[in-house]
């Protein structure tokens, strides 16, 4: 039982492509494979770190709670004083005669 005197030679060009275009989307497959790999670690991580420190109880995280809540403080002030000199001229509050935005 001969396999290749049932191939009609007018398929063998298509057989080939095909062949071809098989391997090109095995190493497609293979590198967006590679790239979700590396995507996932990246995500678990991020996790692992956030895990870590809720698991290492108050000592661990308590700091660092606190230096996230001084810069989003931080963050916020300096959005006020950057957006005061706008906002004072339509509406002048205690917080534009402190920084001198109004006489």
């Amino acid at each position: 039982m001969e396999l290749l005197q049932n191939i009609d030679p007018a398929h063998v060009p298509l057989i080939a492509v095909g062949c071809a275009l098989l391997c090109v989307v095995f190493v497609v497959i293979g590198f967006i494979l590679q790239a979700l790999s590396g995507l996932f670690d990246v995500i678990m991580g991020l996790i692992e770190i956030v895990a870590e420190i809720v698991q290492g109880g108050p000592v661990a995280w308590c700091g660092c709670a606190l230096l996230v809540a001084i810069g989003l403080a931080g963050a916020g002030f300096a959005f006020l004083y950057l957006n005061a000199p706008e906002t004072c001229a339509a509406n002048p509050t205690r917080f534009c005669q402190w920084f001198g935005f109004i006489p």
